[in-house]
């Protein structure tokens, strides 16, 4: 390593960044680009928060892996998902389906309870519910597509269509798919979200968020409301979410491949009423699919019936923030998601297969269900 690589690599993990005269500073806070590695303009390429090249090269990243031209990275996937707020001003409405992430809905009832910015919420598995619900006042429908547990998946060209002869922007959650096994933006929707902790970082020892778009002044917006809200990720941060991004693809592929083996294994056992699975048959809009799927008991179970056959498994931890490298499992009373058009009856189980030896995976769910004998 020579001299200057070295000062260019401590530049580039630093929240402090050098430059060479006063000239060079000011025009890097306007937006130029001045010091080695960095790749974007119209922000404060000045101060670090912004303007570290270690973070710029990671929003390239996304990105690309987005199909997108624009990225802003968070501090979580929350974080950035929270940004529409960006979007929307007193006064204003928008929609989201019923079955939301917890915490955006969570988000939804704050923003109208204290800003009076209303929410409906829609039927995710139709346009109709969708279209029934606009008022003069809509500004945005967001979508989560599959959604959370039980992954149903939205018309995403049908539900864009119509929002754009409304002229309604749209915003989508897609850490299902990470970018790899669906692009919204190719679909039409003006802003895609990343929840980086989960697939891209791929290791659960980072909390990351990304915001994407193609459209530059929808870009210059959020900029300008990540700026003010103080919102960044620390360099090294972003080193380990850009070091996931190089087996993203393989290890989506191997979790795929161990959820499929595993819900061929549990298909018919009289202990399961339905499995939630998205993509995995390769047709319409999704790719593939990951390493989520949910079952659905034969009836409902109390915390002591599922502690006990929890306590069968080995592999399989209690936990959410799927992902990572290790297999998870999370129950779900029919009460917590009784708010959707067509809530379950019954105890619902939520699988995250990890990259453990598929044997082990194997023997832990077949051991789970037989722990209700």
């Amino acid at each position: 390593m020579d001299e200057n690589e070295g000062i260019t690599r401590s530049i580039h993990m630093s929240s402090s960044l050098h430059f060479d005269s006063l000239a060079d500073y000011r025009i890097a806070g306007q937006g130029q680009r001045v010091l080695p590695g960095q790749t974007v303009e119209n922000v404060d390429n000045g101060y670090g928060l912004q303007g570290n090249p270690t973070i710029q090269k990671l929003q390239d990243s996304v990105s690309e892996l987005e199909n997108g031209t624009h990225t802003l990275l968070f501090p979580s996937g929350l974080s950035a998902l929270t940004s529409v707020g960006a979007l929307l001003s007193s006064g204003d409405h928008w929609l989201l389906p019923d079955s939301v992430y917890g915490p955006t809905r969570r988000y939804a009832d704050f923003m109208h309870k204290h800003y009076g910015i209303s929410c409906d919420y829609y039927d995710p598995t139709s346009i109709n519910s969708v279209a029934s619900l606009i008022k003069a006042e809509t500004k945005l429908i967001h979508i989560e597509t599959p959604v959370s547990v039980t992954f149903e998946e939205t018309d995403v060209d049908g539900l864009v269509k119509l929002a754009k002869a409304k002229d309604i922007l749209t915003s989508a959650d897609n850490t299902w798919a990470s970018g790899i096994l669906y692009q919204p933006l190719a679909h039409g929707i003006d802003i895609s979200i990343l929840g980086l902790t989960k697939y891209p970082a791929g290791y659960s020892d980072v909390f990351m968020g990304s915001l994407t778009c193609k459209n530059l002044e929808l870009f210059k917006r959020f900029s300008y409301y990540h700026r003010v809200f103080g919102y960044g990720v620390s360099p090294f941060s972003a080193m380990l979410v850009s070091r996931g991004l190089e087996s993203l693809n393989v290890r989506m592929a191997a979790h795929g491949a161990k959820a499929d083996q595993l819900t061929r294994v549990i298909a018919n056992h009289p202990k399961i009423s339905k499995i939630y699975r998205a993509g995995s048959k390769i047709n319409g809009s999704l790719s593939g699919s990951n390493g989520l799927f949910s079952i659905e008991l034969d009836r409902r179970y109390n915390d002591a019936e599922l502690d006990k056959a929890f306590k069968t498994m080995e592999t399989f931890k209690i936990g959410k923030s799927w992902g990572g490298t290790r297999s998870l499992i999370l129950p779900f009373q029919p009460e917590e998601l009784s708010n959707r058009f067509s809530p379950p009856q019954n105890t619902i189980i939520r699988f995250h297969s990890g990259l453990e030896n598929i044997d082990l995976q194997r023997a832990d769910i077949t051991n789970f269900l037989e722990g209700f004998n």
